[in-house]
């Protein structure tokens, strides 16, 4: 039996950044199977913690606005800055069968009429910004859509994205909990999990031990950016490449469902996993090897991260076929590494905006 390793081709984000689309699928909210557990202890310092639903592994998490709250599933994102939900201003067909936020419902929004407008990879959204709650934030940014041209936001659970880049000038969600001081400490972390029996969070305010061991390793990034940090080496099978000897810019990006290399190392790195061409011209490779492919490692900042191929390879069994994500690229335009889901899946991330570093620690 043969795997497809699946190429998609990336295109450029007007925020900045090069991403593949999200991967949804058709199953309705109340058939989720992947949810996290309610917690039986209290974190100390911690603002709060969000339940991350990951149908198709990808992440969305319910969050409340308004008053009275209005709840809606959105996509937690560190690949863009503005926190957006769909709202009855919305007239396209992706806003049907979604949960829709009516301003005239709460007795905290205020708005003075600013437009916005977003192009990502695989759509857009325009809209009006508005300022409400969001939990226990007071006075939040929020843009409430008008309109979202074709079908990628009509999928399931997708009712808003909530955008936690770095950069603080574009009054982020983060942003708001640290000017209100809501946080113990500056920082957020990601626990995504390949098992639907344990579940995936996102918490506010400090970061969740049970969840990882030994110490955090800690990279910096580049301020007012999305998280974006520097690999000093890559190494296939615990050899190196040389490809970042002058280091390689990468972005740290759970909007992102896969690891992205930049083209030019694209077709050297599935030669090194043992891929060959198909007829049609994806990359293939035979299942049973699955367990024998290499480990990826990652240098950076003097730590070794490693990325074992049972991470790196997402299987899905369709029609006796199984089809297997290993490695995207983009279109040339930006030669960044973008180190999303299929990466952070390895580790506990911390993003830690009060120092300008991310911190990635081996899972418990």
């Amino acid at each position: 039996m043969r795997c497809l390793i699946l190429s998609l081709v990336c295109v450029a984000l007007t925020e900045g950044l090069v991403r593949d689309a999200f991967k949804l699928c058709g199953i309705e909210k109340s058939q989720i199977i992947c949810h996290c557990k309610p917690k039986t202890h209290k974190l100390i310092g911690v603002l709060f913690v969000i339940n991350l639903y990951c149908p198709q592994m990808s992440y969305f998490g319910e969050i409340n606005v308004g008053t009275p709250p209005q709840s809606f599933y959105v996509h937690f994102d560190t690949g863009s800055t503005t926190l957006w939900v769909n709202s009855v201003y919305c007239k396209s067909s992706a806003c049907l069968n979604h949960d829709l936020f009516d301003p005239d419902k709460s007795s905290t929004y205020h708005s003075n009429g600013e437009p916005f407008s977003i192009h990502y990879g695989t759509g857009s959204v325009t809209g009006v910004i508005g300022y409400d709650t969001v939990k226990v934030i007071t006075d939040q940014k929020i843009g409430l859509s008008i309109t979202e041209p074709g079908d990628h936001f009509a999928r399931p659970l997708h009712e808003g994205i909530m955008g936690l880049a770095y950069m603080p000038d574009k009054q982020t969600i983060v942003d708001t909990m640290i000017k209100e001081g809501l946080l113990e400490e500056p920082v957020f972390a990601f626990y995504l999990s390949q098992n639907s029996e344990k579940g995936s969070e996102v918490i506010f305010g400090g970061t969740d031990p049970n969840h990882y061991t030994g110490e955090i390793h800690w990279v910096p990034v580049e301020e007012n950016s999305h998280w974006k940090l520097v690999i000093d080496e890559f190494e296939v099978d615990h050899h190196m490449t040389g490809w970042c000897v002058n280091g390689c810019s990468a972005i740290v990006d759970t909007g992102t469902s896969l690891l992205v290399c930049p083209e030019e190392f694209a077709d050297t790195l599935q030669h090194k996993l043992g891929a060959v061409v198909n007829d049609d011209g994806s990359y293939v490779f035979n299942c049973d090897d699955v367990n024998s492919l290499p480990t990826l490692t990652f240098v950076m900042n003097g730590a070794h991260l490693h990325l074992e191929p049972s991470y790196y390879v997402l299987s899905v069994r369709i029609n006796y076929r199984f089809y297997a994500d290993v490695c995207d690229y983009n279109d040339g335009e930006m030669p960044h590494w973008v180190l999303g889901d299929v990466f952070l899946r390895q580790f506990y991330s911390v993003f830690d905006q009060g120092n300008g570093r991310v911190g990635f620690a081996t899972l418990a």
